[in-house]
């Protein structure tokens, strides 16, 4: 199935009678809006002003304004101009934009206000033969909100940007403050967000959000603080685009765990990875396990295991284990390599669980890979075969990816190109002993070559377990699209009536590319045609389809439409050859009979 581009050509074929008359012409513009959202339309004329309702601060007001073109002359769009902070303009053609006689062109005006108090603006626009300049008006409504937080009896009025601190506070206890948001402004205001980050800190009883506040109205919630761990605490309270820093001090305990990896230290949280350098298989690497305690009361270790093969616990020293703050504590974790698979393992510390992580050293580098015959170029719309495999057996399972990519002569992908399974991307697998890439479909898959110029590019990769093989550089197949005159695949006889008939020409032209169309004419038995070619320009029509989001997902694939008006006895004609022109040269003809 193709997309339909259709350019409509009237031509004469001077068959008997003919004439024609021209009619006066000319450009009247007619501008309007309607406010929305169920605004009537308004007209408004040079010099006059477009008026938005007062609206709150931080909303939208929007109205549709609309040029039209009353007279029977085109006229044009050429530029439109809009001034004042709140305004915004958006939905525009590409400009100039051409105006033809009873057309439009619509476009959206936004206002939103950021201060209080009226919002001037303007709008200009220059159409073809005149300017027009309209006087925006607007203005700017909204509250004023006030904070105050209740913490251990006293009242304190926050400033945005002001220090709310809690009382130093023992792990597993809460501290609470009551917070209040007061409307001190003239006019209703919304509070659409209240949230806290940083840990420890949360938000209780809150109401209803978004909460809109009349003057005087208010909201009050509670902000509490319960650590989890000791030292100094820090947050945020965010009220819509207001902050609010917290802080405060946890007082416990706090362990912190590294690993020690020769003179390397790092810190692994609850939850995080110790990675264990690569190991020969059958050698065992060792890695120290250093428990800090940085809070400002002594801890305890009741329980150490590990879990996963190959993973050990040598001379563990005996537990319970007191960790006095500022303290350490050490032990070692060791790993075995029985294979050259990745293992997991997990170190258990009374709660907090360390991922573990070993690997064998890694496979033997691949080497030898190539494809079966491919063309270095090839035509639009064929299925190649694509082969792969290795010059000589590789020791262990293989698995891998063939990944298609398509760089385009005309800026525009082409989504027919893929493999015939689907998607640009296929797996396969070349088992331990053997050779041969096995697809889904067998030692081979087809692709599909699409119908857009260009360069395509497959490149597979290889891992062996986890571990990816893929030699450096890649190895690669490309083959070439090659530009060339456009092809038409089918042409038939479309709507008819009395006095015209029309023309569906469907075809490919992998330049993205038609400049031009040529329709032969012959007459029937009998008949004469005073006029036998006509040569269509249809440049500007081609590019318009080809660079439209509907055409690029449809290659350089059309169906071209073209009406030809007869002045005379439309039953004159036989039948119409067409052919089309490209850069590239002249496509093959096809043939239509009309009788």
């Amino acid at each position: 199935m193709h997309a339909s581009l259709k350019t409509r050509i009237s031509f004469f074929l001077l068959a008997g009678l003919a004439g024609a008359a021209a009619a006066n012409a000319q450009t009247n513009y007619v501008i309007s809006y309607i406010m929305q959202p169920a605004g009537n339309q308004t007209a408004i004329t040079n010099g006059g002003t477009m008026t938005f309702p007062a609206t709150t601060i931080g909303n939208t007001q929007s109205a549709s304004f609309i040029i039209y073109n009353a007279g029977t002359t085109a006229g044009a769009v050429s530029n439109v101009t809009i001034s004042g902070a709140a305004y915004t303009v958006s939905g525009l053609p590409l400009l100039p934009a051409n105006l033809a006689g009873g057309s439009e062109v619509r476009f959206t005006i936004t206002f939103k206000p950021t201060t209080r108090g009226p919002a001037p603006g303007s709008l200009v626009l220059q159409l073809a033969g005149q300017q027009v300049t309209i006087t925006l008006n607007g203005s700017g409504i909204g509250g004023t909100l006030t904070y105050t937080a209740v913490l251990n009896g006293a009242t304190t009025t926050l400033a945005p940007g002001a220090t709310l601190t809690f009382p130093s506070t023992n792990v597993g206890v809460t501290a609470s403050a009551d917070i209040k948001v007061t409307n001190t402004g003239d006019a209703n205001t919304t509070i659409n967000t209240i949230n806290v980050v940083g840990n420890g800190f949360k938000i209780t009883n809150l109401p209803p959000i978004p909460a809109t506040l009349i003057p005087n109205g208010s909201v009050v919630f509670t902000l509490q603080f319960n650590p989890a761990t000791s030292g100094t605490a820090t947050g945020t309270l965010v009220i819509d685009n207001t902050n609010f820093n917290l802080a405060s001090v946890g007082i416990g305990s706090q362990l912190v765990y590294s690993s020690v990896i020769g003179s390397t230290s790092s810190v692994v949280q609850n939850g995080g990875t110790i990675i264990f350098p690569n190991t020969n298989v059958g050698a065992t690497s060792t890695v120290s396990v250093v428990v800090n305690n940085t809070g400002n009361t002594p801890a305890s270790i009741s329980g150490v295991a590990v879990s996963g093969t190959g993973f050990a616990l040598p001379n563990l020293q005996k537990l319970p284990l007191t960790i006095n703050p500022g303290a350490t504590a050490q032990f070692n974790v060791t790993f075995t390599a029985n294979s050259t698979s990745s293992v997991t393992g997990v170190l258990q510390i009374d709660a907090v669980g360390i991922n573990l992580r070993g690997n064998g050293n890694p496979p033997p580098a691949l080497t030898g890979v190539a494809f079966g015959s491919l063309p270095a170029s090839i035509n639009a719309r064929q299925q190649p075969t694509v082969q792969l495999g290795l010059s000589q057996p590789y020791t262990m399972d293989l698995t891998g990816k063939l990944t298609l990519t398509f760089a385009s002569d005309s800026f525009a992908d082409d989504p027919a190109i893929q493999f015939a399974t689907g998607g640009r991307t296929i797996s396969f697998t070349i088992p331990a002993g053997t050779t041969d890439a096995v697809f889904t479909s067998g030692k081979t898959v087809q692709l599909q070559t699409g119908t857009v110029a260009g360069t395509i590019t497959i490149t597979p990769s290889f891992t062996v377990a986890a571990v990816d093989v893929t030699p450096s550089p890649a190895p690669v197949a490309k083959m070439v699209v090659s530009a060339g005159p456009p092809q038409l695949t089918n042409v038939q006889v479309g709507a008819r009536t009395a006095n015209s008939f029309e023309i569906l020409i469907t075809g490919l032209s992998t330049p993205r590319q038609v400049s031009q169309l040529n329709l032969t004419f012959t007459p029937a038995a009998g008949s004469t045609l005073q006029t036998a070619n006509l040569f269509v320009n249809s440049d500007s029509s081609f590019s318009t389809w080809f660079q439209s989001q509907s055409g690029i997902s449809f290659g350089s694939q059309f169906t071209a439409s073209v009406t030809v008006n007869v002045a005379g006895d439309v039953n004159a004609v036989q039948s119409v050859s067409v052919t089309a022109s490209n850069s590239k040269g002249d496509s093959n003809a096809m043939t239509v009979n009309l009788r």
